[in-house]
């Protein structure tokens, strides 16, 4: 292996440690604000948007899963393989994540203690 050959494959390798630990960030940043989104917000949460939320928690895992194995691999086909993996399970999550949250503000409360919260409260004379 000649110089060239061997600063060529440092180079690649640092490029992917740097563009892994990226989306390792990105990846769990989504998943953080996601579930800081549920926890802030004050609204019913149906059984579909969690549902939503439990196939988006589990892609995130997956991108987990498949960043740490394109990491830690050696042949570039393979780890090119695993990269694609996380790169859709990121687009997926993240797209569920989007769509759970979505459908947990068009929903609207019925319970009793929320009649003090509407704005076109009808007081009887």
């Amino acid at each position: 292996m000649s110089e060239a050959e061997s600063t060529e494959a440092g180079g690649s390798a640092i490029e992917l440690r740097r563009s892994t630990l990226g989306l390792l960030r990105v990846n769990l940043s989504v998943l953080g604000a996601g579930f800081a989104w549920f926890a802030y917000i004050d609204a019913p949460i149906s059984d579909g948007a969690m549902r939503l939320i439990a196939a988006a928690v589990l892609a995130g895992v997956l991108c987990v899963i498949a960043t740490l194995a394109c990491g830690q691999l050696q042949s570039d086909r393979v780890r090119r393989r695993w990269w694609r993996v996380g790169l859709w399970s990121f687009a997926l999550m993240t797209a569920l994540m989007l769509t759970a949250a979505t459908a947990t503000l068009n929903l609207k409360g019925s319970g009793s203690d929320e009649s003090d919260t509407q704005t076109a409260v009808i007081n009887p004379a």
